[in-house]
């Protein structure tokens, strides 16, 4: 009786392990379902873009250089001064040129002096030349006397004509006096920012080295490079989606110019894009994102970029059949933003992983929690 009560017992704990692993084994197949999100692929209208980066620039950039060699006297800004178009940025010592301009001007105050007085001369030998020609006429004076007298209405005006040339030629050595004394006064050539300030109180400058640079940001430019195929396919003028990580933003730039040549060097087309900037948070230097179009658009299939694997310049994405990811080789064509066009080795309606596609493997079974466009399951 013993022994049927503990082959009863066996069996039964042997029953109980068995039923036990079964459930492991079910809990296993079960746990090892990757859960994934799919789509059905369609066709969409694809425009045909190139995702690159490029780096910002000011809208204008000037190195403001002396014309002449000198002293500074005093700096009149610092960097990060708002300024404005002929504002004064530094001053030279000007003691050479301002004893020059002063002589200069004496001199023409000498010359306009000296022309009065001709001016004057030639009134009176012209009332004297009249005056004699009566008393010539009249017999009342000899020849001589009246060729003296037009003799002296031809001095006087030639007099005259001295006068007025040495006038002119004061009034260009004043001009040149006081080019040369503005020289020695550094002012802005643009509406901008002072970017940099290279120069103290005391120091020499010289027109080999730029003291002050003044950049304009209320207005900003990036500036890209692209290939020979894609450069005719930019148009001046065209909306650009410009995407800026340092301020979390994008912003629809225009395509500003398009570069007539290559550069010799590196064979690419240089492209600007102007950005406005009106609250001036974007700054020179910072890197910009950009989606430039290169074609006009066209119905294709279509893929989240997610949804394609890439291994050595050969692409794959994984299909769902039968409740097993697939994983079939596809050639890709243009992209578009986030999307990417899918050539061959799909078909439309197919279902394609798109979330998850890193963690199966060929054959394994997935459970589609999601289908994108469609419910949760």
């Amino acid at each position: 009786m013993k022994r049927v009560i503990s082959l009863a017992a066996v069996l039964l704990l042997v029953t109980f392990i068995a039923s036990g692993c079964g459930q492991k084994e079910k809990v296993s197949q079960e746990e090892k379902l990757v859960p994934v999100e799919t789509l059905k692929i369609s066709s969409t209208a694809l425009t045909p873009t190139l995702n690159t980066t490029g780096e910002i620039i000011a809208g204008a950039d000037v190195n403001v250089m002396p014309k002449v060699t000198g002293r500074v006297q005093q700096v009149m800004v610092k960097v990060g001064d708002t300024v404005h178009k002929g504002q004064t940025l530094l001053q030279l010592e000007e003691n050479d040129a301002k004893n020059s301009l002063d002589q200069a001007g004496a001199g023409l105050d000498l010359a306009q002096a000296n022309l009065e007085r001709a001016q004057q001369a030639l009134k009176d030998a012209q009332v004297n030349f009249e005056r004699n020609k009566s008393l010539y006429e009249a017999q009342a004076i000899s020849k001589s006397q009246y060729e003296q007298a037009e003799s002296g209405l031809v001095t006087a005006q030639s007099n005259l004509n001295v006068s007025q040339a040495q006038l002119k030629q004061a009034q260009a050595t004043l001009n040149s006096a006081q080019d040369n004394h503005n020289n020695f006064t550094l002012t802005s050539p643009i509406d901008g920012v002072v970017a940099a300030v290279n120069v103290d109180s005391g120091e020499i400058t010289s027109p080999q080295a730029s003291p002050i640079t003044v950049v304009q940001i209320n207005s900003t430019k990036v500036k890209v490079n692209v290939s020979e195929n894609v450069v005719d396919s930019i148009k001046v003028g065209s909306k650009v989606p410009v995407t800026i990580n340092a301020i979390n933003k994008t912003i629809n730039g225009n395509v500003l110019s398009v570069a007539p040549k290559a550069d010799p060097a590196t064979r690419a087309f240089t492209v600007e894009i102007q950005l406005p900037n009106d609250k001036g948070e974007i700054k020179p230097g910072m890197v910009a994102k950009l989606n430039l179009s290169t074609g006009s658009s066209a119905a294709v299939l279509a893929l989240p970029l997610d949804a394609v694997l890439e291994k050595d310049g050969q692409y794959t994405v994984f299909i769902v059949e039968n409740g097993k990811a697939k994983e079939v080789s596809v050639k890709v064509g243009i992209t578009s933003g986030e999307l990417i066009e899918i050539k061959s080795g799909v078909k439309e309606g197919q279902t394609v992983v798109v979330t998850g596609n890193r963690l199966v493997a060929n054959g394994q079974k997935v459970k589609v929690v999601k289908e994108i466009g469609g419910a949760a399951k």
